[in-house]
């Protein structure tokens, strides 16, 4: 039997989340500390950034440079903040035994291999994109690739300050649709005389400019019409919310390495 967060503060097991944030210094960093302030059932405890100097305070939140040189207790960490950060942040997390909703993205597959060797002894959540509306567009992305014998072509757009390409919400669309269409493959730009698209192609364009948060369509295209399921993130604040649900939704997970659908 599952008990819920809220059935923890009831039973006295907890009395606030106690929330770490990885990334403190970030855009969603920023907004996630003033989304963790508004809810009464979370208390931000410590930040880490690589901009931060250890020993220093932001109140009553304490900050650290890294993870090695954290000693404050918490229920939960939350990152977005950069691949750097990860070893450190890893190496505290089984150290602690503290769950943690991973959401940077642009991992190497070596990476990928030691998160999921940690979630063997944590609770791990890992999404590259914590919003619930991306994820049901996930699911309905899925449903259409069944429906659809359509050419698929993805088109991410983000701000001029992301550093990784393509994000990692096409890398979760890519993968949801091999679900169900086991043999495509993602084509990550075109360039060249040679581009004529290729039997399981799904091609993904990435657009960088200005503020744009986080918007993604994924267009069906038929012979004589196009199907398109997009979404429009028009604020970061979408992000910070999803993953603290997710921070409280994996509070009473066994160990494993889960995603946004397995606490949806």
């Amino acid at each position: 039997m599952e008990i819920n967060f809220s059935e923890f503060l009831i039973l006295g097991v907890i009395s606030m989340l106690r929330v770490i944030i990885c990334g403190y210094s970030g855009g969603v960093g920023k907004i996630l500390r003033e989304c963790v302030a508004k809810d009464s059932e979370c208390e931000l405890v410590a930040g880490v950034s690589r901009s931060l100097e250890t020993g220093t305070c932001d109140g009553n939140v304490k900050l650290f440079k890294s993870f090695d040189n954290c000693d404050v207790e918490a229920d939960a960490i939350i990152d977005f903040s950069h691949p750097d950060n990860l070893d450190s942040m890893l190496k505290y997390v089984l150290k602690t035994k503290t769950p943690v909703v991973i959401a940077t993205t642009g991992f190497t597959a070596e990476q990928d291999a030691a998160i999921e060797d940690v979630s063997k002894e944590v609770p791990v959540l890992l999404s590259h994109n914590t919003s619930v509306g991306v994820n049901v567009l996930i699911e309905l992305v899925k449903q259409a690739a069944k429906l659809l014998d359509f050419d698929i072509e993805i088109v991410e757009k983000h701000h001029n300050r992301k550093e990784d390409a393509p994000s990692g919400t096409s890398k979760m669309l890519i993968s949801a649709i091999q679900e169900v269409l086991p043999d495509v493959k993602g084509l990550f730009g075109r360039s060249g005389r040679s581009c004529k698209r290729q039997s399981g192609d799904i091609g993904v364009s990435s657009v960088r400019g200005g503020n744009i948060v986080s918007d993604h369509d994924v267009l069906f295209c038929g012979d004589s019409e196009v199907v398109t399921l997009a979404h429009h993130a028009q604020s970061n604040a979408i992000f910070a919310e999803g993953a603290i649900f997710a921070a409280k939704k994996i509070l009473d997970k066994e160990n494993g390495l889960y995603d946004m659908k397995d606490i949806l």
